[in-house]
């Protein structure tokens, strides 16, 4: 936003402040505010300690400070071993940085993904490798979707007999899905049937990179309330977006607006929780064991200034 605009809009905004604050605590439903504000895609609330917007004075640490989290293992060193024990991790060096060179080489993706890149895509690629999932399910699709297929594609070329049913459950984006040769779904995942989920075994994927925010009959709770407790013990399972043991960026939180939260109901999830184990959370290992991490993974070691989002936890 421009200096210009900027002051505009702080006009209007003392001007409006009036019908904002009406709106604001007007019904949410069955009044002609409400129904105008949605015909707008707007909805206006209060600043309450009854809703979720913060500014920086509600912090209490830095969003670069990590939290204790005493209930939640993370344990460094186990991490690391279960990144070393992975097979094809050395096979990421060959795939291009960037878009402009997969385009060029024909490449299936580019490790410099803004979205699932340095560290992200290694990950994934190498769990794929060396587990040979018979299943893997994403709710959310994108270019880890494209990391997914070429880690299936190279295991079923070696592997007489392997193959991997890949499930997009995907109800609002990448239109290319349909002819990228995976099963797609365009349904919101929390209106499938868990039963949807039964096939799963040890070494399956379920890969979660949906809408990030804990809402009554949302898609967060689902996953975490019916999903994950029906996975069998060596099920993996992938949480994207998650800074865990840190707040989510500053930048997100206070200059955005996001206001995530799905991160917090993993580290609920987790706490004192022994049917599942931390296998990879990549932006805490980024940040307290980077040379470590760019050791074992070529595409992060690219940039090992990256931030990678990927969190990995196990059934056992």
């Amino acid at each position: 936003m421009t200096d210009l605009k900027d002051a505009l809009a702080a006009a209007l905004v003392d001007l409006a402040a009036p019908l904002f604050r009406f709106a604001a605590h007007a019904p949410k439903r069955g009044t002609k505010t409400a129904a105008a504000l949605d015909r707008h895609g707007l909805a206006i609330y209060p600043r309450h300690y009854y809703h979720p917007f913060i500014t920086e004075r509600d912090l209490i640490l830095s969003p670069d400070e990590a939290r204790s989290l005493p209930g939640v293992d993370l344990d460094a060193d186990r991490q690391l071993a279960f990144i070393e024990s992975l097979a094809g991790r050395s096979e990421l060096a060959a795939f291009p940085e960037t878009a402009e060179e997969a385009a060029r080489l024909g490449a299936p993706f580019h490790i410099g993904s803004g979205s699932f890149g340095h560290g992200d895509s290694d990950l994934l690629y190498a769990i794929v490798r060396t587990h040979r999932p018979r299943l893997a399910i994403e709710i959310g699709s994108g270019d880890s979707t494209r990391v997914l297929k070429a880690a299936i594609d190279r295991t079923a070329q070696e592997t007489p007999g392997y193959g991997c049913r890949h499930v997009c459950v995907e109800p609002y984006e990448q239109p290319w899905l349909e002819g990228f040769g995976v099963e797609v779904i365009r349904e919101r995942v929390e209106r499938l049937d868990p039963s949807f989920f039964a096939g799963m075994a040890a070494g399956d994927i379920l890969f979660i990179d949906s809408s990030h925010i804990i809402r009554p009959d949302g898609d967060v709770v689902f996953e975490f309330l019916e999903l994950l407790p029906r996975l069998p013990v060596g099920a993996f399972v992938h949480i994207h977006d998650i800074y865990t043991p840190y707040h989510y960026p500053r930048e997100w939180m206070l200059d955005r607006g996001l206001l995530w939260n799905e991160q917090y109901l993993l580290e609920a999830f987790l706490s004192l929780n022994r049917d599942f184990e931390v296998v990879a959370a990549l932006k805490w290992l980024s940040s307290v064991r980077n040379d470590g991490l760019a050791a074992l993974l070529p595409g992060f070691a690219m940039r090992p200034t990256a931030t990678p989002g990927s969190f990995w936890i196990r059934r056992v």
